[in-house]
């Protein structure tokens, strides 16, 4: 069995219409959840063994708050353009490709990639996937070149407004 967390980037800002999309930067709550979501992720995600995660500055900036709020998760980070992608199906390829030998994997990505990836992967009916929301799916295969959809237990779902202030 696989292990594969998902945690969508937290809330950008759109203060700077000249910037693209890619280079827009966390908003001030964005930075607070990212933070707040770090003692979820090290909860359930001690195990990682490699994060993957879109390019885009809204990603980046997220996965390095977390990683700093309680230097968890501890995996080797990647940035893969691959990720920079708002479709699932994008996704559920990407995850096809990876080394096998890998057990669990964070991936930091967007929507509505990361909610319909949930939803096939799960078969379980439509789920809001908000910023800084993070996921933990039980994978039944072996090999993630055998994911598809059904194949996955949703163990675990988090956002920003479960957690104390």
């Amino acid at each position: 069995m696989k292990t594969l967390y998902l945690l969508r980037h937290a809330k950008s800002s759109h203060d700077d219409d000249s910037l693209d999309d890619f280079d827009r930067p966390l908003s001030k709550r964005g930075k607070r959840d990212a933070v707040a979501v770090a003692s979820v992720i090290e909860k359930h995600c001690s195990a990682v063994e490699h994060i993957f995660s879109s390019p885009a500055k809204r990603c980046r900036s997220t996965i390095k708050r977390v990683r700093n709020a309680l230097d968890a998760p501890s995996g080797e980070l990647t940035l893969d353009d691959a990720l920079y992608s708002f479709d699932h199906n994008d996704l559920l390829n990407w995850l096809k490709d990876r080394d096998t030998r890998l057990q669990c994997i964070l991936l930091v990505g967007h929507n509505p990639a990361l909610e319909d990836l949930l939803e096939v992967l799960t078969g379980q009916g439509h789920r809001h996937f908000p910023t800084a929301g993070f996921a933990e799916l039980q994978l039944k295969v072996e090999y993630w070149d055998q994911i598809r959809a059904g194949c996955a237990d949703l163990i675990h779902f988090d956002s920003p407004k479960d957690l104390p202030a």
